[in-house]
């Protein structure tokens, strides 16, 4: 077990083994590559800490990486800048067990079948589910309540092709990769497509290991529409360091574009993308330390803290506080 410490402005990685006859070790630690996925880590919490420790660290801050794992926040954010993204619907677990057939009428008049059922909160294609008809919508309800309080319910495109975008930079400057596009091998680009395709004997190469196409075979024009959008989502909310932005296309209407989701922190950090784009996996880890030392050097010339007594002026005789009688 280990803890991270801020001592006299320098953040230290100390063992916590505190045995009376052995010195727990320790080192100085420079800057933070947070690559853990799912709660408490890309959704902001664990760049919430480096923060608090002052810990120069990689990627994503606390609001823009909140935003990329609350796909409904993300969905109303990108509407608002007028990135194309598709309707939902969204309730929780607790109005779902209230009023299952009041939400089921409003999700048959407004979304239809087929659709995706998605926990709001979570990435990695864990609890999403897509759906026929009445029973596979509560089972795939039920299942992504067991992950998430919050769902979403979106319109599932029938003749659909998932292309993915690589966005490195931050909020000065970004710039896209070129585009791949996922081999699935289910109705949705399923967690085992991600994670454990290629892998028997082999462990984990993450999203390294997905069958994919590189380049997409799209043409100049989709293409560079897509690259477009990916950069103007990776701005529309305040990301850095590098992100893959997942879009739908919806080859039965004039391949219409919309985007899907952020992911903050991606697997195996898209390096395969850039790698496909001129820039070699050393020169990608490089941009990504710059970039975070670039956001500390900007923060640490921001003011935190006033020195001041806000209780020098008060009277704290009586009941009245500072405010003295009317």
């Amino acid at each position: 077990k280990v803890s991270l410490v801020n001592t006299d402005g320098k953040v230290y990685l100390t063992y916590l083994d505190r045995s009376l006859f052995k010195k727990s070790p320790s080192c100085e630690i420079n800057v933070a590559f947070p690559i853990v996925h799912g709660t408490n880590c890309e959704d902001g919490t664990l760049a919430g800490f480096l923060e608090f420790l002052r810990l120069p660290y990689v990627g994503c801050d606390v609001l823009s990486a909140a935003i990329g794992m609350d796909k409904a926040k993300f969905k109303t954010i990108l509407e608002k800048e007028n990135i194309p993204v598709l309707p939902c619907i969204t309730f929780s677990s607790r109005q779902w067990a209230d009023n299952q057939s009041d939400i089921k009428s409003d999700i048959e008049a407004k979304v239809g079948y087929p659709l995706i059922v998605k926990p709001i909160n979570l990435g990695s294609s864990v609890g999403i589910s897509k759906v026929e008809n009445e029973q596979e919508l509560f089972d795939a309800v039920n299942l992504a309540c067991s992950f998430s309080e919050n769902l979403l319910i979106e319109k599932a495109i029938t003749k659909l092709r998932e292309i993915n975008c690589s966005v490195l930079g931050d909020s000065d400057n970004c710039s896209a990769s070129v585009l791949e596009e996922p081999i699935m091998s289910d109705k949705i680009l399923s967690y085992s497509d991600k994670y454990l395709s290629n892998s028997k004997n082999q462990g984990s190469k993450g999203m390294a290991s997905l069958s994919r196409e590189i380049p997409a075979n799209l043409s100049k024009n989709k293409t560079a529409e897509i690259q477009l959008l990916a950069e103007k989502t990776f701005r529309a909310i305040g990301a850095s360091g590098v992100c893959r932005i997942d879009f739908l296309v919806d080859t039965e209407n004039d391949d219409t574009v919309y985007v899907n989701e952020a992911n903050t922190i991606p697997g195996s950090l898209s390096f395969y993308l850039w790698e496909a784009s001129g820039m070699p996996y050393r020169k990608l880890i490089d941009e990504l330390i710059s970039l975070a030392f670039k956001r500390d050097r900007k923060t640490g010339n921001l003011m935190y803290t006033i020195k001041t007594n806000i209780l020098s002026n008060a009277n704290l005789s009586g009941a009245k506080g500072s405010k003295g009688k009317l």
